[in-house]
């Protein structure tokens, strides 16, 4: 049984675990940890397009398999997490071994890029009843994808909505309040009528509108991003009671610097953290090019405090890869 899972579903619903469980939003170096190279299988030469895909199919689950057996993943998003039925084959697949997220990340608005960033900004000022109208039809579309994902056996949700820039929300307070807030927290609400939880992720600083974010009612809150000034100590002690995962930095793990990695998970571990409503991560995933060592060192500190957690509680075994020798692959 995984422990993390166990772990993971008290915090959904409501509890706080003897340890904070581990998982990531998205895993990007199978090849670098595991020596799977996913863009082989893809590219391989097959009979049909059917035998691609059930190569490729076989390839995730062993990369799924070993997040939870040796990395101790308490989730495992699906191959296409903003997918019902994909949230739907991963939950068969899986879904007695780890809990299965589905993901939204069209429902309100959020950073645009590239040219969209001048038609909203203009939007905003001259058509906000146009805006208005595109904000709706975002939120009423999210409610649909939820409900799909849901029924296909979703156990919570991710909302990636990126709010923040490095030092500032990608717009103003007064214009958050008007143009998302009130469609986010329409959203939690059909999360919380479907009996599920939402976490947003969201980069950047979301100092100025963190207050806005929080009263959704939104259940939790990822990233908790360092380089945008988000402290996870300030955030703890404004929001006691949120469920916060993340503040381990992207861009402390881009350099494989054992002493600076291992004082960032204490940090994370003491003050998120121990005896607390989080979930240990990155401040955001683990993306392709991070050095394996990094996150390597990151998990192996993490350990380093749930055996000495557990060992102080109770004298429990340590923690460790899971043995699912029982299980079928």
């Amino acid at each position: 049984m995984n422990k993390n899972k166990e772990r993971l579903q008290l915090l959904l619903d409501g509890g706080i675990p003897d340890v904070p469980p581990h998982w990531e939003l998205v895993f990007q170096i199978p090849k670098e940890m595991f020596g799977i190279d996913a863009e082989v299988v893809a590219n391989g030469q097959y009979d049909s397009e059917a035998a691609r895909l059930e190569a490729m199919a076989q390839c995730h689950m062993e990369i799924y398999w070993r997040l939870i057996e040796e990395c101790n993943w308490a989730a495992v998003p699906p191959p296409n997490p903003y997918n019902a039925k994909s949230v739907a084959q991963m939950k068969k697949a899986l879904g007695e071994h780890a809990l299965i997220p589905g993901y939204d990340g069209y429902g309100v608005f959020w950073m645009p890029t590239g040219s969209d960033i001048m038609d909203f900004v203009v939007k905003i000022f001259e058509r906000p009843d146009e805006l208005q109208q595109e904000a709706r039809q975002k939120c009423d579309n999210c409610k649909e994808l939820l409900q799909q994902m849901a029924d296909a056996g979703a156990d919570f949700f991710i909302l990636t909505y990126d709010f923040g820039f490095n030092d500032a929300p990608f717009i103003s307070p007064k214009h958050f309040r008007e143009f998302v807030t009130p469609y986010l927290t329409e959203i939690v609400q059909k999360v919380h009528d479907l009996g599920k939880l939402a976490i947003l992720h969201s980069d950047g600083c979301l100092t100025e509108i963190l207050d806005q974010i929080y009263s959704t009612g939104v259940d939790g809150y990822q990233s908790v991003d360092p380089q945008g000034g988000m402290d996870i100590k300030a955030v703890r002690e404004a929001y006691p009671e949120w469920l916060l995962m993340g503040n381990v930095s992207c861009s402390l793990l881009q350099e494989t610097n054992d002493l600076e990695i291992r004082k960032a998970v204490n940090y994370c571990m003491t003050h998120g953290g121990m005896g607390k409503r989080y979930i240990f991560s990155t401040s955001n995933c683990i993306y392709a090019g991070m050095p394996a060592e990094s996150y390597k060192i990151m998990l192996d500190e993490y350990r380093n405090m749930v055996n000495q957690q557990l060992s102080t509680l109770s004298g429990a075994k340590k923690l460790g890869s899971l043995d699912v020798s029982h299980l079928e692959s």
